[in-house]
């Protein structure tokens, strides 16, 4: 479960950024994060992905769940979400929480963005600084779920965002 194969990379980014997934190019494996970068708007575009080390309750039906940072449209910042198997309830949050750092996400269907954008940089050091990610949850069943991500291999998959966003400045 741990390493993501770049099938797994092009199912999930179909499902929330369209067709350029096709041309995904995995480039590499970071412990418990994959990175992979695609064409968008005559540009690339990169990210990061992990899929989580524990769900719960164990007996509930999942299905695929990510979370994602990628560099942003300008190149210059990231945006992180979270995608699950299922919608999750409607004006609900998702609690991300690292060490002694809380943040909220807003959702949507079955995904989830960072709820104040200015707290991308805080959420990618936090990530960088801690050993694991807690995310809750409450389903559109009204089911309130966890899960628990790995932040092994974050600070060196994150260094190749940093490499999109020169090339990005750089065209």
């Amino acid at each position: 479960m741990i390493k993501t194969t770049l099938s797994a990379i092009c199912l999930a980014l179909l499902t929330s950024t369209g067709a350029e997934a096709a041309s995904a190019k995995s480039l590499g494996q970071f412990n418990a994060w994959s990175a992979a970068a695609y064409d968008k708007d005559n540009s690339t575009r990169c990210f990061i992905m992990s899929s989580p080390t524990a769900e719960n309750p164990s007996g509930l039906r999942h299905g695929e769940v990510f979370f994602f940072v990628q560099t942003g449209n300008n190149g210059t910042n990231t945006e992180s979400s979270f995608q699950t198997g299922y919608s999750f309830a409607t004006n609900s949050t998702v609690t991300v929480t690292i060490g002694d750092e809380e943040f909220r996400m807003l959702t949507e269907g079955n995904n989830a963005w960072l709820e104040k954008v200015e707290r991308e940089p805080a959420l990618l050091a936090a990530m960088r600084a801690g050993s694991d990610m807690v995310l809750e949850a409450r389903s559109a069943r009204g089911n309130a779920t966890s899960y628990t991500f790995s932040l092994a291999g974050v600070t060196a998959a994150s260094r190749l965002l940093q490499r999109c966003d020169t090339a990005a400045a750089q065209s």
